[in-house]
């Protein structure tokens, strides 16, 4: 799992590539969380468009990572999730929970107006 990322505006724009599985997740999480304790006031945006497979583990850093942000009034979104991806948001039912986006144009202008 590939982990990357870059400030645009207000938002903090991740970019995750490969399998966010139980093998990558500690790592990933450790990342997610120095990020959220440097820019205490930026949103987040997970951009999925290389992300193949998410597990269970995966989705645990997703939902931990937005409560922790709403308890801070940060807001998250995601974009650019594959089908396959997708259906697993889907199957899980945690679609709603999350503002997800097409592109990240679309998810960086609706991180901006907040």
């Amino acid at each position: 799992m590939e982990f990357n990322f870059r400030k645009n505006g207000n938002a903090i724009i991740i970019y995750l590539k490969g399998r966010l599985d139980v093998h990558q997740c500690a790592e990933i999480e450790q990342e997610i969380s120095k990020l959220m304790s440097f820019e205490l006031t930026s949103h987040l945006l997970f951009n999925m468009k290389d992300v193949d497979y998410i597990s269970s583990s995966g989705l645990r850093i997703i939902v931990s990572t937005m409560k922790i942000l709403k308890e801070d009034n940060r807001s998250m979104a995601i974009c650019n999730i594959n089908n396959a991806v997708k259906k697993i948001f889907e199957v899980v039912q945690i679609t709603d929970m999350f503002n997800i986006f097409d592109s990240e144009e679309k998810a960086v202008t609706f991180l901006k107006n907040i």
